[in-house]
């Protein structure tokens, strides 16, 4: 009885490897059908329209899409979690100062403060002297 109860446990993973394996190809095969669909929405590349493309020429679209999309785009609009650079901070947070400042200028002149023009933003603000 024991050693029909090993024999039934060593078929079990057996069984189940081809099952996995199944299920894990479907989703990589669900997946590149969307990057597929997704590219020739974007790209509109007619190359894109075969529905039976080569799941390697699918992922190089979408390698030479990212790469020039990359190349358009400035760093700034990088994807959260992306390292920045000091100078980006530096402009972001000025930016963001200057932004600030300003919206609490013109809530303030709303409010009924004398009616004076707006300094002009300086070229750059700097957190140090």
């Amino acid at each position: 009885m024991v050693t029909r109860d090993r024999a039934e446990n060593r078929d079990g993973p057996k069984m189940l490897k081809p099952l996995v394996e199944k299920r894990r190809r479907d989703r990589i095969n669900r997946s590149l059908e969307e990057l597929r669909l997704l590219l020739l929405e974007r790209t509109r590349d007619q190359n894109l329209r075969n529905p039976k493309l080569e799941k390697a020429e699918i992922l190089e679209f979408a390698v030479g899409y990212l790469r020039e999309r990359s190349r358009v785009e400035p760093p700034a609009a990088a994807a959260p979690g992306v390292p920045r650079s000091p100078v980006q901070d530096a402009e972001a947070l000025a930016s963001c100062y200057l932004s600030g400042f300003r919206e609490c200028l013109l809530r303030h002149r709303q409010d009924g403060a004398p009616k004076a023009p707006l300094p002009p933003p300086p070229a750059f603000w700097r957190p140090w002297p």
